[in-house]
């Protein structure tokens, strides 16, 4: 049976009314702002928005907000709770996790930047959610998460394989190291490859239903072999895919390979976003011949900056955390792609006036 997806207009205590009255449903956000709901109505497929009578909406009465959702989106139910539920008051605090996701970064070819954009995409997602982030490097063969990061010394997926059919959500705090300069929580994959054997797909299951659990964001890094199990339980918790492809001509051909296996899995075309990296202008096939071939319109596109990557890679440095470059901006876009309703840092504003969340 298929989850129902539920965006919640409330605080934490609507949340926590939605989580006892209907324990089986996703929980896709928690929100305060209803301008913000009818945004991410229109850009997740949602089955109903739970609302808390104290959320008030600017200039009309709920009923009439209701009303307009309801001809805007007739497809999505509207439920607004009773009193019980308590009204939101300036006082409270809001819910420290904004949104709720499993992202899974993947891309058919090795060497395009994967991982790159992994750690990048993730340590952005921290940043703006002050830490209610992880990232899990599924790559259980050659991950390079911990490379990127520089956690080479911390604990690694194999230590909590002993205990995981024992473990509680918080007890993934454990085995998950903290990268410092974001408040980003990582899994790493195993140091050694002979290791790799160990982690199986009960394993992946068991972990991926702990850290959603945990943590409001979840990003994976995931290994190339399309006929992976764990790469199959991976996408199967998916609620948000990004493809990575490159300029390279094999690489778009196995990018537009993947997009059709992808749709013959059901998996909704919204839910699945291309990035395009190391994108060169004086490449012969340009963004928009990018997009014609694959038929899909790119959530972003990061440019070939080598430098910056270098002094990122060997530095343990993700991009994101040098502000006024190019190559930021572009990956705190697929963020506001990829997880719609994340409040962006002002340097990001600054670049892109004509972003699409004006609101912040």
């Amino acid at each position: 049976m298929t989850q129902r997806s539920v965006l919640i207009a409330g605080d934490f205590r609507c949340e926590q009314a939605v989580k006892r009255k209907r324990p089986d449903a996703k929980i896709v956000g928690v929100l305060k702002d209803l301008a913000l709901v009818e945004y991410v109505s229109s850009e997740m497929i949602l089955d109903e928005v739970v609302i808390d009578p104290g959320v008030t909406p600017r200039g009309e009465t709920l009923e009439e907000w209701v009303s307009r959702f309801k001809k805007a989106f007739p497809h999505v139910a509207v439920t607004v709770l009773g009193e019980s539920t308590g009204r939101a008051k300036a006082q409270v605090a809001p819910a420290n996790v904004i949104t709720s996701q499993t992202v899974v970064i993947w891309s058919p070819k090795g060497g395009v930047g994967k991982s790159f954009i992994s750690a990048n995409l993730a340590c952005a997602a921290a940043m703006a959610t002050q830490g209610q982030a992880a990232l899990i490097d599924l790559d259980v063969y050659s991950g390079d998460i911990a490379t990127y990061l520089d956690l080479s010394d911390g604990p690694t997926i194999i230590e909590m394989l002993p205990e995981l059919p024992r473990l509680r959500p918080d007890g993934l705090e454990r085995y998950a190291q903290l990268y410092g300069p974001s408040r980003l929580n990582v899994i790493c994959s195993p140091r050694r490859p002979e290791l790799s054997t160990l982690v199986g797909v009960d394993h992946v299951k068991q972990l991926l239903s702990l850290a959603t659990r945990r943590w409001g964001l979840l990003y994976i890094d995931t290994a190339p072999d399309i006929t992976s199990d764990l790469l199959g339980e991976a996408i199967d918790a998916a609620s948000a895919i990004v493809l990575v492809v490159t300029q390279d001509v094999c690489a778009l051909k196995q990018g537009k390979t993947a997009l059709e296996i992808l749709r013959k899995l059901g998996i909704p075309d919204n839910s699945v976003h291309v990035v395009l990296n190391r994108c060169s202008k004086d490449s012969p096939l340009p963004e928009h011949k990018v997009e014609e071939y694959l038929e899909k319109r790119l959530a972003s596109a990061v440019p070939d900056d080598r430098k910056a990557v270098e002094r990122s890679v060997f530095q343990g440095k993700p991009v994101v955390l040098y502000p006024k470059t190019e190559i930021a901006a572009s990956i705190w876009k697929l963020l506001s792609q990829v997880s719609p309703g994340l409040p962006l840092p002002d340097v990001d504003k600054r670049q892109h006036k004509t972003r699409r969340f004006k609101f912040w």
